[in-house]
């Protein structure tokens, strides 16, 4: 995966990033309902050449 534009309250360096990532679906109705990505943020940010910190700041605020 490549990050593009701002998210996470950082600027990508538009670099690509190569990581597992887990996909769970729910469906109803035979179409899918819900959707959740699980993946290793750290690693994204080491790839990404962005901050894991300010990342992890803007997404759970104050980590005490």
């Amino acid at each position: 995966m490549t990050m593009t534009g701002e998210r996470y309250g950082v600027v990508p360096g538009g670099r690509r990033a190569t990581l597992p990532v887990f996909i769970a679906f729910t469906f109803r109705d035979g179409l899918i309902a819900s959707e959740r990505f699980f993946f290793d943020l750290s690693e994204l940010c080491a790839q990404s050449g962005v901050s894991t910190g300010a990342v992890r700041h803007k997404l759970f605020g104050e980590i005490r």
